[in-house]
């Protein structure tokens, strides 16, 4: 057996994985506003700017999800994520959200719509993206597939771009499966993925490890495509003997990934 592809070997990483973030945090020069949308302290979102590089006009945004099995994890602890980003003049937002088994997951995707909601921008969007780790990819890419809730919300338009990081993306692999389905077969986002491609403009990026035990790598293979099924333009990027946390490390200084996400966020070249 390869113990790289057990769940004991995914977690036992996960103290030195959360000293990298901080200690990428630390060297960050960040304004961080928090933005409340209702009465629970989990009900917020942080929008993160640089004060090293300022944000361009027209504007450019990203939402950014945090990981963390729905239950667990904030934007304080993924505020790193935001680095590419912020270099290319981004404005980061990060929601928060109420967590399970206090609330449902249709009441997560709820209050990730609230959050963007109250961050909605007054000026122009020149590039909106999205993007997320784990269960935070999850929700990014639901979000990604709802343009018309995007105009609920105030926004000119659905995100551009998808940027998912080993999201449970098929909830046939979830185990236990009968706490997901039929339940959150709604929730779903391979099944939001109808005969007509619910956002056509968006372009997506997968990355997942082939090692991952957290989330298992067959969620990006089917997700990636039915995408291609539909005439989406998309990439999956898979990570050889990558853990689920490795998914997450192009944050992180000087690691061979960044030039990927660069090139993601920069889009195709006109």
């Amino acid at each position: 057996m390869n113990y790289r592809k057990t769940l004991l070997f995914n977690t036992l990483g996960l103290p030195a994985y959360w000293r990298a973030c901080r200690e990428e945090y630390a060297r960050m020069n960040v304004r961080e506003e928090k933005v409340s949308y209702g009465s629970s302290d989990r009900q917020y979102a942080l929008v993160v700017t640089s004060r090293d590089i300022p944000p361009v006009s027209p504007a450019k945004y990203v939402v950014y999800l945090h990981g963390g099995a729905w239950t667990f994890g904030s934007p304080e602890k993924f505020v790193a994520a935001a680095i590419p980003w912020l270099a290319a003049g981004y404005r980061v937002i990060l929601p928060s959200y109420r967590r399970p088994p206090a609330v449902g997951l249709n009441e997560v995707v709820a209050d990730c719509w609230s959050a963007v909601r109250a961050c909605a921008p007054a000026e122009t969007v020149a590039e909106f993206q999205i993007a997320g780790i784990s269960a935070g990819a999850h929700l990014a890419a639901l979000l990604a597939l709802d343009p018309a809730g995007w105009r609920r919300a105030g926004w000119p338009a659905a995100p551009t771009a998808a940027l998912c990081c080993a999201g449970p993306l098929n909830f046939a692999f979830l185990r236990p499966r009968r706490l997901f389905l039929p339940r959150y077969t709604l929730l779903d986002p391979i099944q939001r993925l109808s005969e007509v491609l619910p956002n056509p403009d968006c372009r997506w990026q997968l990355l997942h490890g082939t090692a991952d035990a957290t989330v298992d790598v067959r969620h990006s293979n089917t997700f990636h495509q039915e995408l291609l099924n539909r005439g989406a333009a998309a990439n999956l990027h898979h990570i050889p003997n990558g853990t689920h946390l490795d998914s997450g490390r192009w944050m992180f200084s000087g690691h061979p990934l960044r030039p990927l996400i660069d090139q993601f966020i920069a889009g195709p070249k006109r």
